[in-house]
C-alpha cells in the first residue's frame, strides 16, 4: 500500500544530485528523528542528496516536520524488505545510493567521504566503513563491550582497503575479516550494482547487508573498506537481529544467498557463503531447540528435534565442535524428556541472568 506518493514514480533528477539516501522504519519511531537528523547535518550540500523515509505508519508529529524538511515520505506497509527498499530506490535517480536504517545515524562528514572516495576510484560500485557502538540514549558504549564483527580490528593493521574489479577472487580472504555482511548504514552502493539479473534477489531478501555485499562482488565495479567509523550502530531492546525470528528468516537468505553466488560470484566466495549458511542452519536448529523446551512443548516435537538435529550434524560433520556450541542443544533436549521441570527452571534462570548481567 502507498499513501502520499508511488515509489514507482522517481522525482525529476537535479543536475547536481549526486547520491541517494535511503531511510527506512519499520513499526518504530523512536530513534527515527535521530536518524534523519544525521543526514541533514552532513556537511555536503543538500542539493547533492535526495532523501526519501519509507515507513509502514503515519505520524502526526513526525510527518509535517519531513515535508517542511523537503523530505520525500513513502508509506509502505509491506512486510517484506527486499521489495520495500527497492521501491523507494526506485523513487530516487541519483547514481548512488545509501541506507540507513531508522536505528543508526551517520557522523556529520560521512557523505563528504563517501563521494570523495567514489570520485577518486571512478571503477568503484561499492562503499562500507567500520562503526561506532552507541546505547539506547546516542552515547558511546566502551569497546570492551563491542562485538568482533562491531570492532573490525583487521581494518586497524591495514587501513582502508581499496579491491580492484580483477582482485576480488584472490583478496576474499581479506575481505572476510573485514565483516563485510554487517550493517547496511554503512553501506553505499553504485545504482547500477542493483540492477540486472541480481535484482530477483533483492526482492526476495530479508537481510539486505549481505546481500548487497554480494551483488557488488558480482558487478564489474570495485570494492572499498573504509576504515574510518562513520556510522552509529545502535544498542537498544527493541534490536530484533539476536530473535528467533530473524534467525530462521537469515537462514532462509543464506540460502537464497549462497545460490546466487554459486551462479554468479568466483567460486572462493560461493564456497564461503555455502559453509556461512550451513552454519547459520545450525544456530537456528540450536535455538529451536532452546526456544521449544523454554515454550514446554510436548515431549514428541522435542524428541523429533533432538533427533533431527543429529542427523544434521552426520550430513554436516565439518560444523562440528567438541564443546559446547555444538553437543548442549541435544543435551538440553534429551535432558528435558527425562526431567522437563528441572531444565524448563535452568532455562528460566539463564533468561533472568540475561537480563540481570
Amino acid at each position: 500500500m502507498f499513501g502520499r506518493e508511488s515509489a514507482t514514480e522517481p522525482a525529476p533528477r537535479s543536475s547536481s544530485t549526486r547520491l541517494a539516501v535511503i531511510i527506512g522504519a519499520y513499526r518504530r519511531e523512536t530513534y527515527l528523528r535521530d536518524a534523519i537528523c544525521s543526514v541533514l547535518a552532513q556537511t555536503v550540500p543538500r542539493s547533492w542528496l535526495e532523501i526519501i523515509v519509507t515507513k509502514n505508519f503515519l505520524s502526526p508529529t513526525l510527518d509535517p516536520w519531513l515535508a517542511g524538511e523537503g523530505i520525500r515520505l513513502l508509506h509502505d506497509e509491506d512486510p517484506h524488505i527486499g521489495p520495500w527498499l527497492w521501491r523507494a530506490v526506485s523513487a530516487t535517480t541519483a547514481p548512488l545510493v545509501a541506507f540507513l536504517d531508522d536505528d543508526d545515524a551517520w557522523e556529520p562528514d560521512r557523505i563528504a567521504r563517501v563521494l570523495a572516495t567514489f570520485d577518486r576510484y571512478p571503477q568503484l560500485g561499492y562503499y562500507r566503513n567500520r562503526v561506532r557502538v552507541v546505547d539506547v540514549h546516542g552515547a558511546p558504549l566502551p569497546a570492551a563491550r563491542w562485538a568482533n564483527h562491531e570492532l573490525d580490528r583487521e581494518l586497524d593493521r591495514t587501513g582502508p582497503i581499496l579491491i580492484g574489479p580483477a582482485e576480488k577472487a584472490a583478496r576474499l580472504p581479506l575481505v572476510r575479516r573485514t565483516h563485510p555482511l554487517f550493517n547496511s548504514s554503512s553501506i553505499v552502493v553504485r545504482r547500477k550494482v542493483l540492477e540486472g539479473p541480481v535484482l530477483d534477489r533483492f526482492l526476495e531478501t530479508q537481510n539486505p547487508d549481505p546481500f548487497l555485499f554480494l551483488a557488488a562482488v558480482i558487478s564489474p565495479f570495485g570494492l572499498y573498506l573504509d576504515d574510518q567509523r562513520a556510522t552509529r550502530y545502535r544498542r537498544h531492546p527493541e534490536n530484533i537481529t539476536k530473535t528467533l525470528w530473524a534467525v530462521r528468516h537469515g537462514f532462509d537468505d543464506s540460502l537464497r544467498l549462497a545460490e546466487l553466488a554459486e551462479r554468479s560470484a568466483p567460486t572462493p566466495y560461493a564456497e564461503w557463503l555455502r559453509a556461512r549458511s550451513v552454519a547459520i542452519e545450525k544456530r537456528l536448529w540450536t535455538e529451536t531447540i532452546a526456544e521449544r523446551v523454554a515454550a514446554r512443548a510436548p515431549r514428541g516435537e522435542m524428541a523429533r528435534l533432538g533427533a533431527g538435529y543429529i542427523r544434521f550434524l552426520a550430513r554436516h560433520p565439518a560444523v562440528i565442535r567438541f564443546n559446547g556450541s555444538t553437543w548442549a542443544a541435544p543435551a538440553y533436549a534429551s535432558a528435558y524428556l527425562v526431567v522437563p521441570g528441572a531444565v524448563r527452571q535452568l532455562r528460566a534462570g539463564a533468561a533472568r541472568a540475561r537480563v540481570t548481567g
